[in-house]
This record gives C-alpha cells, structure tokens and sequence, in this order.
C-alpha cells in the first residue's frame, strides 16, 4: 500500500491517470500468454489531506505493478509534490480521551522502515490535522496523549 500525505496533494484526476496507465501496462502484458500474476504487487494508494480546504474523498485507486518496476512506480509517486511512504495493510485506530473528549488516530506501519505514522485531527478554533512519526515500537496512545497534552488541549 502506499500512503501519500501532506497539504499539497495532486488532484485526484492526475492519480487516476496515473493509475490507469499502470492498469493500461498490466492488461497489454496480460494478453500475453506468458504472465504470472505471482509477479505482480496490487498496490492501494492510500491519501491524508493536511490542508485546510475541504478534498473530497476518494476510493483508493488500485495498481497493478510488476515487482521488477515497484522502483520506478515509488520514484513517480515520490516527485507528485507530497510525501510518500510505502506501508503494510497492517495499521491501528488509536483512541485517546482527554478532558471527556475522545481523538481518533490512524496509524500506519512502513513497509521497509522501523517507524510509523499516526494522523489524527484535532478541533481547536477551527479542525486541524497533524501527523506524528515514531519508532514501530511506540506505544500510538500513548504518544498521542502526550502529543495532545503538550498542545495543552
């Protein structure tokens, strides 16, 4: 799975497009006689929005990608001007209450790295969202709480 995150995310219809000539590339190669879909990954991209405007929500596109050019589709991904992080379909829905209010995080587990990253919105004035990385060992409620407490929510 990847995860695209920031406040400056390409629109939805330039990942489409990118998407689908991905999906184009695997139905070529599937007319052939010789394919294994064994050698192929579905990769689930996966968003969180940061910025302020409302982006309306999408179901995640899925691409089928030769395991020889996941490289080259993660170097695409990683020049759309936000940030990237290939994850594990592995991830937490972290709860925490503080002052009788309850805040929900989702967290998720990078692929080939030791960290993971919780986004979670927090109401002050106005919804805001915010991300955290940390180790994969971190308790995710508990840095949450912190991170809430110190924000002297």
């Amino acid at each position: 799975m990847k995860l695209l995150f920031g406040d400056k995310l390409p629109p939805h219809r330039h990942l489409h497009k990118l998407s689908n000539k991905f999906v184009d590339i695997f139905l070529k190669e599937r007319e052939k006689e010789t394919i294994r879909e064994s050698d192929y990954y579905e990769i689930i991209v996966e968003e969180h929005y940061l910025g302020d405007e409302q982006r309306e929500y999408i179901h995640a596109p899925i691409i089928p990608v030769h395991k020889d050019f996941l490289h080259q589709i993660e170097a695409i991904y990683a020049n759309l001007n936000a940030e990237m992080i290939l994850c594990t379909m592995q991830h937490e829905h972290p709860i925490v209450h503080i002052n009788n209010i309850e805040y929900e995080g989702y967290c998720y587990y990078g692929k080939n790295s030791n960290e993971k990253i919780l986004f979670f919105d927090i109401d002050i004035e106005q919804l805001k969202k915010s991300f955290i990385r940390m180790l994969k060992e971190a308790n995710v409620e508990r840095v949450m709480k912190n991170w809430l407490n110190k924000a002297k929510i």
